[in-house]
């Protein structure tokens, strides 16, 4: 726990606030008869947001986003207070041990526990609630076992709808035969009775969810729907595994920590009917992320399931027939772990370049270059617009560049001095929009690109191979065209 408490509570302030974390910061500004409405609007279920706004009260050693993110800390810390409690207390100590040592220092776990959303507190109610829910099932008749799986779910339910569906979807095919059909029945109508008065919010979202018109869901790496399903399974399974910032040679460990989860899950010691359940819970809650959601996204909705990750790998390795084997996987894991912790910390190698992109510094140089006259474009596709506004002064004009402003973004670049242009480097807008505005805008014009956030050496390969021909070197890229550019290199 201590260890744990280290990394969750050590620069909160590290890595760049980002869109999500944006709306979470204004949303708890408000007092909580207003945070209700504004969630509702967005389709968020409310618990998250009270919680925190009530947290955001107290006198806490931190301040702004670094408080917000301090939470999901916590949250991390209760989780394995509960994984412990729930799952591992009564084990051997070298697979107890072992377990809360893998989820505690989950690089996962890190990277999405210091966040400002809801991903480590629906990780601490799906614990609460499998483990209610796995307790009732061997004690049908335990009014404090069903009681208690009542309460989880629902407040997971009003935490974020995927997690507590995925769960209901186990429960309703395969749970309900161990506590009984009148039973279930009963539990099943008071959840939604308790879910009442939000159910009409439920139904927009799985209606947003059926046609999943969102720009992220619409967004792939490969163009292809079938090799998409393997990038979104490939890149959460990294995730879950190793984390997303790494050495490439512990890419290697991935497929291990998969086949000790196997044998693992083999040797546990839930019952036929609960492991069942749990596996429909995980399919059911990729399905559902995976059409909602692109591959950089897959790992953060869940996260709920890392605990059972952890159990499956501690298990599969303490089944390993020679002491030897055990010790050096046990090395082999936790210093891969480590390695991945202090490349987080330096804000490198990332997957998801995105968590760590300089846009306090693409703010500051824009705050101290960008005149009156000028007019700032920002690729709204594939860079995050709003996050990089709440660092501008607003002194220059700013566009979030899409097809609807694009008419507006060619008239403005005609008339102003200098046109700035944020971008990454990689492409993804409809018909290459966002290419032929800076060229239209910087025809004529002496032009200086700032390239920020380099790729690895061994991303640049993946790239290649993956057909970027050439790759790119960095993920942003500043542009500007005009006066300022002019006036830097003395041209006339």
């Amino acid at each position: 726990m201590c260890v744990q408490a280290c990394l969750l509570f050590f620069a909160l302030d590290l890595l760049p606030i980002w869109t999500d974390e944006l709306f979470t910061l204004k949303t708890v500004q408000h007092p909580v008869n207003e945070v209700i409405p504004i969630v509702q609007r967005d389709i968020h279920p409310p618990l998250y947001f009270i919680l925190l706004r009530s947290w955001s009260e107290l006198p806490l050693p931190w301040t702004g986003l670094s408080a917000l993110r301090a939470f999901s800390a916590v949250c991390a810390l209760l989780a394995t207070l509960l994984l412990d409690f729930f799952w591992t207390r009564d084990w051997q100590p070298f697979e107890r041990w072992l377990c809360l040592l893998l989820f505690a220092c989950s690089p996962c776990l890190l990277l999405y526990s210091r966040m400002a959303r809801s991903y480590s507190l629906q990780v601490v109610l799906a614990l609460l609630a499998l483990g209610m829910l796995r307790r009732w099932m061997y004690q049908p008749a335990s009014l404090l076992f069903s009681a208690g799986a009542y309460a989880a779910i629902l407040a997971l339910l009003y935490t974020h709808y995927l997690p507590a569906v995925a769960i209901l979807a186990g429960f309703a095919l395969i749970g309900w035969r161990s506590v009984g059909e009148a039973r279930a029945g009963i539990f099943l109508l008071a959840i939604v009775g308790g879910y009442f008065p939000w159910l009409m919010t439920l139904s927009s979202a799985i209606q947003r969810w059926r046609t999943a018109s969102g720009f992220s869901s619409g967004y792939t790496l490969t163009g292809n729907a079938a090799l998409e399903q393997l990038v979104k399974i490939g890149f959460g399974l990294v995730s879950l595994t190793i984390g997303e910032s790494f050495l490439v040679l512990s890419l290697l460990l991935t497929p291990v920590m998969l086949l000790l989860a196997i044998l693992g899950a083999r040797k546990s010691q839930f019952s036929p009917r609960f492991a069942v359940m749990l596996v429909v819970a995980a399919i059911a809650g990729y399905l559902g992320v995976s059409h909602w959601v692109s591959y950089p996204f897959i790992p953060a909705r869940l996260l709920w399931l890392l605990p059972f990750l952890s159990i499956a790998v501690a298990l599969g390795v303490s089944h390993l027939h020679s002491p030897i084997a055990r010790r050096c996987t046990v090395l082999v894991i936790l210093l891969s772990y480590a390695s991945s912790e202090v490349l987080y910390f330096r804000k490198e190698n990332f997957l998801n370049l995105g968590y760590t992109a300089p846009l306090q510094e693409i703010g500051d140089t824009l705050n101290r270059d960008a005149q009156p006259g000028d007019v700032i474009l920002v690729d709204s596709f594939n860079t995050d617009f709003q996050a990089l506004a709440m660092y501008l002064t607003g002194r220059t004009s700013v566009i979030d560049l899409d097809q609807n402003t694009a008419p507006a973004a060619r008239r403005a670049a005609q008339s102003a001095a200098t046109v700035w242009i944020v971008r990454n480097t990689r492409d993804i807008s409809p018909g290459g929009l966002t290419p032929k505005i800076l060229a239209e805008a910087c025809a004529g014009r002496p032009q200086h690109d700032t390239l920020l956030e380099p790729y690895a050496a061994w991303q640049e390969t993946a790239m290649k191979m993956a057909g970027f021909r050439p790759p790119p070197t960095h993920f942003y890229q500043l542009t500007a065209c005009g006066a300022a550019v002019a006036r830097q290199t003395g041209e006339k």
